[in-house]
């Protein structure tokens, strides 16, 4: 079957040849065959011929004579102009063989959290292993590490919600429940798991509503009939663990990272409903993997402790 989009009614491509690209540019440089026939290593009447071959493609005149020279049309430009990325890239993947390592670059778009209390330590860990590869770490929220991956800005997004969108894939790696958070002194903490009914009227901190683990939240304390003393609501879980800390109240929360940083000083236990949480790695849905990109996922399940309380 004929492509209609690359070929033309004769059954003869449509799309101009890098060689004639090449020609096409050494012509508009030099404005004369003879000299772009030099400059190619080709004759002069090889260079006339890809020029007429592509204006007879196009369907276009690319240059008009002005005495001795050539002078290319606005489409000669406006051609040229969009085959230089294509000579950019070859040039690039020609070299690429022989390129040192320093040219691995990875762009990763995390939550807060996961950033500074997951990812930090473990990218200290991956470097001191590829010491050329360099890492760009992006601070945002889940939707704009869903957004980056999907049109390209960002190799790879860590999140811990589900990613739905088109135009990436997931890649589970870790799944928690939710814990009340509370100073270790606290009276919840004797317990071995807090419902919304042993929280009652007790001060509670909880995420804003932008984020939908604050819905299945409310929904839990509607279910018990109980109505929550909402005191504070803050955009990351490491401003509530500092609230927490402080003693303005206790908090329900995915203990993945958190848990890895907070120290003794603060207490989690499993809540009653359970309210699950999965966190992934997001990659493009089209298109391989970047390598360095799977070398620092498959290192980072190889790496992370296990050192959430309860999952």
């Amino acid at each position: 079957m004929r492509d209609s989009d690359s070929d033309d009614e004769s059954g003869r491509s449509s799309r101009p040849s890098v060689r004639e690209l090449k020609v096409l540019h050494a012509v508009i440089t030099t404005r004369k065959t003879t000299a772009a026939a030099q400059r190619l290593g080709v004759s002069q009447p090889a260079v006339s011929r890809a020029i007429a071959a592509l204006e007879a493609r196009l369907g276009r005149d690319l240059f008009v004579r002005d005495g001795g020279r050539l002078v290319p049309t606005a489409d000669a430009f406006a051609l040229d102009a969009e085959a230089a990325p294509i000579f950019a890239a070859l040039e690039r993947l020609a070299s690429w063989p022989n390129a040192p390592a320093a040219g691995a670059v990875l762009r990763i778009l995390a939550p807060p959290t996961i950033a500074h209390t997951f990812l930090a330590p473990l990218v200290v860990r991956f470097l001191a292993v590829e010491p050329e590869t360099r890492i760009q770490m992006e601070i945002g929220r889940t939707e704009d590490a869903v957004r980056a991956v999907a049109d390209g800005t960002a190799d790879l997004g860590v999140v811990d919600v589900p990613a739905g969108h088109y135009g990436v894939r997931s890649e589970p790696f870790r799944q928690s429940i939710a814990h009340a958070m509370m100073p270790a002194d606290h009276p919840l903490a004797a317990k071995d798991e807090v419902t919304p009914a042993d929280i009652g009227d007790t001060p509670l901190i909880a995420v804003t509503r932008r984020f939908s683990q604050r819905a299945r939240l409310e929904r839990a304390f509607s279910d018990y009939g109980v109505e929550p003393r909402t005191v504070l609501e803050a955009g990351t879980v490491q401003f509530l663990t500092e609230m927490v800390r402080a003693g303005v109240g206790v908090a329900v929360v995915n203990p993945f990272p958190i848990a890895y940083v907070t120290g003794s000083r603060i207490a989690f236990r499993p809540f009653v409903p359970q309210i699950e949480y999965e966190s992934a790695f997001i990659f493009p849905a089209v298109g391989g993997n970047l390598p360095v990109a799977r070398r620092f996922v498959d290192f980072v399940r190889t790496e992370q402790a296990d050192l959430v309380p309860v999952e």
